[in-house]
């Protein structure tokens, strides 16, 4: 017993006097190192007292299982000499916080297309209407409270600790750095972190356990998208898809999702019940000439058109000759050789900093690309004709939803800010918020339901509410603040052109005598009334 007892302190003895030496994280990355090994060992002797359910979460995961050698805790939070995120810790200097430069270590591949997607620029969200409606409207300058509990959990908060006068990071007893709480904890997907990077890649996959599969399954996506403005998890469950999907037999068989699967995950080969949000935006797919399609963790890579802003436009990505990847939108896509600007943010300090830079286009991927890329997965199900009539059906509801409400409501509302009568964001009058929810919900709502098959969300919670809304309550308060700012006669004539339009007519009469007609007879013989 005394010669463990000596073994043991030895042990903790070398590894407290190495620290320094072991600082360097490409030194803690060779799993085989047996004094890595040893550190790994104590740290999970140690947490299995404090965070027993984190290390049984670790012990069951691929990294523990990895045959060239566990991946363990100091192989992943060993911290580089210097970093100020770092602090000594029983021996060995760590940080607390991962970033995706610390998965791309074994992971390159997925970072980098994780670093140019969607999903990495989530956190840059402080320049929009959204932010401001919950950091100024909703919250106040002394309180972030309704940005950290809301908003920056999926998109990201700018991770910061707290400083002293000198601008040094202020340290707890056991010198760890003291966070900024407002700031973390944080695992929204577009986080920036202390190291200037964009990204997390624990919102998809779980710490510690770091399952492939959770990022294949459709409540995993659901954190953040759900809810009024984009209520994907709910139209997914709503479409064909979704049914197939949760009446399928999870487990691996014939008929199974085989969804808890290590290692790839192909469309055709190891499923074939049902498609997830994996599958359609970033899956593996065996390909009609039999060949597999790779998988990617840039989620925008297949989608044609942007369903978010207040007028949907087609997306071509282009890369630049400097690598850095940008959507411009268009039906002609730009070429190799043009000139394009590229806004960037770059983390300063604990600030995000914006620029706009012209930069030389390099490659491009236009939107029919994109679009023939998703295609490409929908042929593993679907015939050639009922995927490019099903395409024609969705883009017909985008340009429903631009060109009846969505065009003539941004002229009006680019009218009302030229005259001086809306001014700023809006939101002081009821305009502000009417407009905001026309677009930014119901119209969101309307066409990312088409796009993925939701027929109610489609009308009755898209369409239906943009119709309603538009008619009965932004066009008469535009007109009530065009009265009030002296310039009524100006904004009824242009509204009453708009409405002559063959689309707006039903307006006048509430409908043909014909279909009223119709309407009542039916009504009679279904309802008895």
């Amino acid at each position: 017993m005394r010669q463990l007892r000596s073994l043991i302190m030895v042990i903790m003895i070398t590894l407290m006097a190495s620290g320094t030496a072991l600082a360097l994280t490409k030194a803690s990355f060779d799993v085989k190192d047996p004094k890595n090994q040893e550190i790994n060992k104590k740290c999970v002797m140690c947490h299995l007292k404090e965070n027993k359910s984190l290390v049984l979460q670790w012990e069951a995961s691929a990294h523990a299982a990895a045959k060239e050698g566990q991946v363990g805790c100091y192989t992943c939070h060993a911290a580089e000499a210097g970093d100020e995120m770092g602090y000594q810790h029983e021996g060995a200097f760590i940080k607390a916080i991962l970033s995706p430069n610390d998965c791309a270590k074994c992971h390159e591949p997925e970072a980098k297309e994780m670093a140019i997607s969607h999903h990495a620029t989530a956190g840059e969200i402080m320049a929009s209407l959204d932010n401001m409606l919950a950091e100024i409207v909703g919250g106040m300058p002394s309180n972030k409270a309704n940005m950290h509990s809301g908003c920056w959990q999926c998109h990201g908060s700018v991770v910061s600790v707290l400083r002293d006068e000198d601008g040094k990071p202020l340290r707890s007893k056991t010198d760890a750095p003291q966070m900024d709480y407002n700031t973390w904890p944080n695992s929204g997907i577009g986080r920036i972190n202390p190291d200037g990077t964009k990204g997390v890649c624990n919102a998809c996959h779980s710490k510690h356990s770091f399952k492939a599969s959770s990022g294949r399954q459709p409540e995993n996506c659901g954190k953040c998208h759900l809810g009024p403005d984009h209520p994907q998890k709910e139209i997914y469950e709503e479409s064909k898809h979704g049914i197939a999907y949760f009446t399928a037999d999870k487990g691996p068989g014939p008929e199974g999702m085989n969804i808890m699967k290590d290692g790839k995950w192909v469309l055709g080969d190891d499923y074939n019940a049902a498609p997830t949000c994996s599958t359609c935006h970033m899956g593996s797919y065996v390909k009609l000439n039999g060949s597999v399609a790779p998988n990617t963790h840039n989620v925008g890579d297949r989608l044609s058109w942007n369903l978010r802003s207040v007028v949907s436009s087609k997306l071509n990505r282009v890369t630049f000759t400097d690598g850095s990847v940008t959507d411009i939108p268009g039906d002609i896509p730009p070429r190799a050789g043009q000139k394009a600007k590229k806004k960037t943010y770059v983390r300063e300090g604990d600030k995000l900093k914006s620029s706009i830079e012209e930069k030389t286009i390099e490659s491009v991927v236009s939107w029919k690309e994109r679009r023939e890329t998703m295609q490409g997965m929908c042929k593993s199900c679907h015939g050639v004709n009922q995927i490019k009539d099903f395409y024609s059906q969705f883009d017909d509801l985008v340009n429903l939803y631009n060109d009846k409400f969505a065009k003539p409501g941004a002229e009006i509302v680019a009218m009302m800010k030229k005259d001086g009568i809306w001014e700023n964001s809006g939101f002081q009058h009821k305009l502000g918020y009417t407009w905001f929810e026309i677009w930014h919900h119901e119209g969101r709502r309307a066409r990312m339901a088409a796009a993925m098959q939701a027929p109610d969300y489609t009308h009755w919670h898209g369409m239906y509410e943009i119709s309603r809304n538009f008619y009965h309550e932004f066009l008469p308060e535009v007109q009530e603040l065009a009265d009030h700012a002296g310039m009524g006669d100006k904004y009824k004539k242009h509204i009453e052109e708009l409405l002559k339009k063959p689309e707006h007519l039903w307006i006048e009469t509430g409908g043909s005598a014909a279909t009223m007609k119709l309407i009542e007879e039916e009504k009679k013989l279904r309802y008895n009334q």
